[in-house]
């Protein structure tokens, strides 16, 4: 099976199964060094350990994106999420009503980074326990 076609499997998975251990474990099975989720249109774009690049592109309708930074509801809504307490739909449309635009996933360091529209650094939690970020 190809890569982008793999890769693809695995976020339906996980969008369906909030099953977080697995997936990051299968992402760095299939050599993915980060990922970068753009909330608007929900594309993807997959960086490997050797620097392969690919997109994946969304059918999901566009989401607006408020230019009003809220902290504490971005970590809310990240906690409830990696909790199990929403689902993934949700999670975007509570990141995007908070101001973020795009997230960031590294899954050597561990950390998602969350970004505005102007690209300024708004929250960092950890991925191997984000239930813990608030």
């Amino acid at each position: 099976m190809e890569l982008p076609d793999l890769l693809s499997q695995i976020f339906d998975r996980v969008r369906r199964d909030l099953d977080f251990s697995l997936f990051l474990s299968a992402l760095q099975q299939n050599n993915v060094a980060y990922y970068i989720y753009y909330l608007p249109t929900g594309n993807i774009k997959f960086v490997t350990n050797t620097d392969e690049v690919v997109s994946m592109k969304s059918n999901r309708d566009l989401l607006i994106v408020s230019t009003k930074i809220n902290l504490a509801k971005i970590k809310l809504a990240a906690k409830k999420h990696f909790a199990g307490e929403s689902g993934y739909d949700e999670f975007c449309i509570a990141l995007a009503g908070s101001g973020v635009f795009k997230w960031v996933t590294d899954l050597n360091d561990k950390k998602r980074r969350y970004w505005s529209v102007d690209n300024i650094l708004l929250y960092v939690d950890d991925i191997t326990c984000p239930e813990n970020a608030l």
